[in-house]
C-alpha cells in the first residue's frame, strides 16, 4: 500500500508541511482530524476530502474558524 501525502498550510504560521492522507478504500469523506502544526505546534483541524476514486485533498483551518 502506498501512503499518499497531502500538503497543508498552517493557518497560524502559514508554513507548509505534509500529512499522510487516510486510505480512500477504508474511509468515508470528508474526515476531520485534530492536528498540531509540525512547525509552530499550534492546534488546527485538517479536513481530508476525496477528489476522485484515487486522490485525496487536505485543507487546514484554525480551531476558531
Amino acid at each position: 500500500m502506498i501512503m499518499e501525502l497531502c500538503e497543508v498550510v498552517c493557518p497560524s504560521c502559514f508554513e507548509p508541511f505534509e500529512v499522510t492522507a487516510p486510505d480512500i478504500g477504508d474511509s468515508i469523506f470528508p474526515i476531520e482530524f485534530d492536528y498540531d502544526c509540525e512547525i509552530c505546534c499550534r492546534p488546527m483541524m485538517i479536513v481530508f476530502d476525496s477528489l476522485n476514486e484515487t486522490e485525496v485533498s487536505a485543507t487546514a483551518r484554525g480551531l476558531g474558524e
